[in-house]
């Protein structure tokens, strides 16, 4: 064991720096508006971190950065110090992971890929210490089933949630909510086809992003989820999208944008205005835009 203890703690080595390098590649692209992430979950995720997803990302670069440091310095003085300072890192680490797969299982009922590659590298890490003899971070490995086991014990009970993630426009909504009604109403006059969902079975996800209220529009993006509540906010939305598709220089390429996304005579009901087109649109709304013109989900408005 002893002769393969220094192969492991080099094993140990690349893969934390590994997994430095995986989410560094993910900040870097999260700044250029894209995410190693094609999971909807990964932004239903990150958007319940109270001070935005680059905090958690920012602190999952210096979990793995502080291992890849820490197991370097090991590896060249050998000090009995360093050897705990990683144990406690990963114990730390792997509690933590128990509660944040709890959370997406169990709160958000969602898949995180990003999420479940980072927790698969830390289980990786965990079991080359104890392949190197470090029994102590069965710790952590129990720690996270516990946090993992409770979270299933505490929260409610739900049917898992999933967002159709091949519509490109879904409108939450409610049977009881007038302006509901009214959206809808507005969007068939725009020539948007927008998925419809009742609210009902929603509601956990919407509330544990902030959103309590319908008609809610959310514009579903593979690497990015727009989501406009109230009837005066999706009323503008909408208006900016309307007078995007007809304005403009006739000779000028926004224009021959639109002019391709313009119904043709004869087929005003086979094409759909794209709002993916449009960059511009979705570049100032990557939060929730809230307005008057909006019911609470189990609120009558008549």
């Amino acid at each position: 064991m002893m002769e393969r203890k220094p192969t492991y703690e080099k094993i140990f080595f690349g893969v934390s720096a590994l997994g430095a390098l995986f989410v560094l590649i993910e900040i870097i692209m999260q700044a250029l508006g894209k995410s190693l992430c094609f999971s909807g979950g990964c932004k239903v995720a990150a958007q319940t971190a109270r001070f935005g997803e680059i905090s958690i990302l920012i602190i999952g670069l210096l979990l793995f950065v502080s291992l890849a440091l820490v197991t370097a310095s090991n590896l060249s003085r050998m000090r009995p110090v360093f050897e705990r300072i990683i144990n406690i890192i990963l114990i730390v680490a792997l509690a933590c992971e128990g509660f944040f797969m709890g959370y997406l299982a169990f709160r958000l009922q969602t898949v995180c890929l990003f999420c479940v590659i980072v927790f698969g590298l830390l289980v990786i890490l965990g079991l080359l210490r104890l392949l190197s003899g470090h029994h102590e971070v069965v710790a952590g490995f129990a720690a996270s089933a516990a946090i993992f086991s409770l979270l299933y014990l505490v929260l409610p009970v739900g049917v898992p949630i999933n967002l159709p993630e091949h519509e490109r426009i879904i409108l939450f909504y409610s049977k009881d909510c007038k302006y509901c009604a009214e959206v809808v109403a507005e969007l068939e006059r725009n020539n948007i086809s927008a998925k419809h969902v009742d609210v009902g079975a929603y509601s956990g996800l919407l509330k544990s992003i902030g959103i309590e209220g319908v008609p809610t529009l959310m514009v579903n993006d593979p690497n990015q989820k727009v989501f406009f509540t109230g009837q005066d906010a999706i009323r503008k939305y909408l208006a900016v999208c309307s007078a995007t598709r007809s304005g403009g220089d006739k000779t000028s390429p926004a224009k021959a944008r639109n002019s391709q996304l313009a119904p043709s005579p004869g087929h005003e009901t086979e094409l759909k205005f794209d709002i993916f087109t449009q960059q511009d649109l979705l570049s100032g709304a990557r939060g929730t835009a809230s307005g008057s013109g909006l019911c609470k989900e189990d609120e009558i408005c008549k």
